[in-house]
């Protein structure tokens, strides 16, 4: 005997259910596998979501970005230009610039947008970006940049450290020995800036660039301004552990464990500030708990 044959609606049947549990196979992989960016998408972040979809919105391909000291405004820059938005209510408004070449930028206690421009790879020249205009203060050798309470410090490649004002008067110049990692932090109220980097932690005040403290306990691995008068956070290198420092009178003492990631401190009420999609999101307190 002739072995029977499927009726051809049979064969249709079975190949569409296959289908259909190929299609919801896929759709819950989606959506499983992309509920963690969902959930850490830069325009969901609690302090800087509307912030980070409209910096989204004007630079969308981006190479850097920068925050104000009251997390309430923020700027990115891509290889042609620079924008900023500020936080009004719960919208925010943005306003561009047309400047090639950003490598470094800060945003200081009046508002203005203080970027280092490197067009084609030549000169760096430090501009501050304001409603009304573009100033130009200069060529530089800036690695690193930081707003502060007067204004801005820059970091140079030579080791060389300036402070400028937020009208563009110096105010301060200091030296501290040239290193491949040195990075600039500022303090909780933006009176100190601290220069940290292989192993070595150098704090001084933001104006006038005066020594306060030019030794670290440790080998340090990490740093982070703390909330709390001009108290830092060290976590040294050979062994983890974590030290909390006074700046001013070198007091220290042991803090808790906690997991830490690089973050800075946005200002006198923080929050901590990390990089996600080269925008701006909120961080966990390095001191492990809600602050």
């Amino acid at each position: 005997m002739r072995p029977r044959r499927r009726p051809a609606w049979q064969w249709t049947t079975l190949l569409i259910s296959i289908a259909l549990a190929a299609t919801l196979g896929a759709t819950i992989y989606f959506t499983t596998s992309s509920l963690p960016y969902l959930a850490s998408s830069p325009s969901t972040d609690p302090t800087f979501g509307a912030i980070n979809a409209c910096l989204h919105h004007e630079v969308p391909s981006r190479t850097g970005f920068t925050v104000g000291r009251d997390a309430r405004r923020a700027a990115a820059w891509s290889t042609n230009a620079v924008a900023a938005c500020v936080l009004k209510g719960t919208d925010a408004q943005s306003q561009r610039w047309e400047v090639t070449g950003v490598t470094l930028g800060a945003i200081d206690v009046e508002g203005g947008v203080w970027v280092v421009s490197q067009p084609g790879g030549l000169t760096s020249t430090l501009v501050r970006l304001s409603d009304t205009q573009r100033t130009e203060h200069g060529e530089t050798g800036a690695k690193d940049l930081v707003a502060t309470k007067t204004g801005v410090v820059l970091l140079e490649e030579s080791g060389r450290l300036v402070a400028i004002s937020s009208a563009g008067a110096a105010t301060g110049i200091s030296e501290v020995p040239a290193g491949r990692t040195r990075s600039l932090s500022t303090s909780a109220d933006g009176t100190l800036v601290a220069v940290t980097g292989d192993g070595a932690m150098r704090v001084f005040d933001a104006e006038t660039l005066t020594p306060v403290r030019l030794e670290a306990p440790c080998d340090v691995a990490g740093f982070w301004w703390l909330r709390e008068d001009h108290q830092a956070l060290l976590e040294c290198r050979a062994d983890r552990l974590g030290l909390v420092i006074d700046v001013g009178s070198g007091r220290q003492e042991t803090a808790p464990q906690a997991p830490r990631s690089p973050s800075f401190l946005a200002g006198p009420l923080g929050p901590y500030v990390e990089p996600c999609d080269l925008l701006p999101c909120t961080a966990p307190d390095p001191m492990g708990a809600t602050r």
